[in-house]
């Protein structure tokens, strides 16, 4: 968590979440029949809890958690859709709640589920009315149009109703139309839920151009672990409501590899690893190639390469970085 303080002090804060709760208040189902309608009980039921969050201008941030865990209460809250029940939220220095309408002409939100096209119309026709809506001047939208042209291929769907895109071509049209306002902060909630490889791989590149270009700040949820290795600068990872990691995926990889893999190519064949500092050292096939497994805190690589060409010479060697989708899925389970 210093590493990230320290890292905040130096960015322009534009979202900001301080100890921020929202409860709901449910109805208690502990009688039958005609009672339960004249005597009702309600018990009040936590979504998020003392959360707090920094993100700065140009931020990736991928936003994780199991279902239920409290992400999509969050991006509501961030987004102005709903109010913390306690707690302070500054999107761009005001309440996004407070604010709804300022709010909006400033955010862009993508809901992979959920759609701000109109079903009947063209894209065309759909994007003229979003131009309206959002006062968009003629060379920002004429700008944007060259964009989506170049990264999303909408000149191939322009005049098709949104009904008969298919799932890949109504999301590249989402995309654009979440961002024809040229927004400061983009939120997506699996924004490639669905897609075929090409169509993921199209949007990931759009989000970077998009980054890239116009230092626009992004908040991304996914449960597409290739998603959030390719495009976060930090993730967040939200349990049971609360905030339980906070930093960048080299920091989760390095405090949650238990272990590394090594495989070691020697240019003659050996018989015996000449290591024992090891948890495990397979032979591959022929003796030439070994796996080898590290405990993260026993001897460094560095360290066992230098024993290891003492008794033999090594041609080459690789290192397999444990799989960030089996950590994170080892925190959903068994916490942090």
């Amino acid at each position: 968590m210093m590493e990230v303080e320290a890292n905040m002090k130096k960015k322009d804060i534009i979202i900001k979440a301080e100890e921020v709760c929202k409860e709901y208040k449910i109805v208690k189902r502990n009688e039958t029949g005609f009672k339960h309608l004249l005597i009702r009980k309600y018990k009040q039921i936590s979504a998020v809890k003392n959360v707090k969050i920094e993100i700065g201008r140009g931020e990736i941030i991928g936003f994780l958690g199991p279902n239920g865990a409290g992400k999509s209460t969050t991006i509501k809250m961030l987004c102005g859709i709903l109010a913390p029940t306690s707690g302070k939220i500054e999107v761009l220095g005001k309440d996004p709640f407070k604010n709804r309408k300022e709010n909006a002409y400033r955010i862009g939100v993508v809901f992979g589920q959920r759609s701000q096209l109109w079903w009947d119309l063209p894209v065309c026709d759909t994007f003229y009315l979003l131009r309206r809506i959002y006062k968009v001047s003629d060379k920002t939208y004429e700008a944007s149009l060259q964009l989506f042209r170049k990264y999303l291929e909408l000149d191939s769907i322009w005049l098709q109703p949104v009904r008969q895109l298919s799932l890949g071509q109504r999301m590249r049209a989402e995309f654009a139309a979440s961002i024809i306002h040229n927004p400061e902060i983009l939120f997506l909630d699996e924004p490639t839920i669905g897609l075929d490889l090409v169509a993921k791989k199209q949007i990931r590149q759009f989000i970077k151009k998009l980054n890239r270009a116009f230092n626009t700040t992004i908040i991304l949820t996914s449960h597409d672990m290739r998603d959030i290795e390719e495009l976060s600068d930090r993730i967040i990872i939200i349990d049971k409501g609360e905030v339980i990691f906070n930093q960048t995926i080299n920091s989760l990889k390095q405090k949650y590899s238990d272990s590394t893999i090594l495989y070691i190519s020697f240019v003659n064949s050996i018989d015996k690893f000449p290591i024992s500092q090891v948890i495990e050292a397979k032979q591959m096939g022929n003796g030439y190639t070994w796996k080898v497994e590290l405990a993260s805190d026993s001897i460094s690589i560095g360290q066992l390469i230098n024993e290891v060409t003492k008794y033999e010479e090594i041609d080459k060697f690789e290192i397999e970085e444990k799989d960030v989708e089996d950590i994170i899925r080892e925190i959903y389970q068994h916490g942090v």
